[in-house]
């Protein structure tokens, strides 16, 4: 008999010292998005994004062992407050695809926004633990362009 985990929810904040507006466009605007999202050295290209509830995403991560596509559909958007959308990597084979689910909160604080990014639904530790990795190198980076 196998045992089920429970992956606990990946969840960071990043407190931005700028108008929630502007993180939040930071998130659905392709050409200010392909700044920052990709971890390290990685680069982020064919960027769509049709923000709104139903509208579906997509991108297309350039790493040194090859591209990766992710995409999913946005399920609520509240400009300037909420984003959650489905995060769906592309597999080789479709059968290893699923969701997980990314959602993104923009909270007025004194002096700006903070962003709690929270990603549920994980398949193992060992992804949590690189989604951690990536999302932590990203909303680190978002902060370059945010000044």
């Amino acid at each position: 008999m196998s045992e089920t985990v429970t992956v606990p929810a990946l969840v960071l904040r990043r407190t931005y010292s700028v108008p929630r507006q502007r993180v939040f466009d930071a998130w659905t605007t392709p050409e200010i998005a392909a700044k920052f999202l990709g971890p390290g050295d990685v680069k982020t290209r064919d960027i769509k994004m049709d923000v709104r509830p139903g509208g579906r995403y997509s991108l297309t991560m350039l790493t040194p062992d090859g591209d990766m596509n992710v995409g999913g559909v946005y399920r609520d958007v509240r400009a300037p407050e909420r984003l959650s959308m489905t995060w769906r990597w592309e597999e080789d084979n479709k059968a290893d695809e699923f969701d997980t689910l990314l959602t993104l909160e923009f909270n007025e604080v004194a002096g700006g926004t903070e962003l709690v990014l929270t990603h549920e639904q994980l398949a193992s530790m060992e992804s949590r633990e690189r989604h951690t990795e990536g999302w932590t190198a990203i909303v680190d980076q978002l902060s370059a362009i945010m000044r």
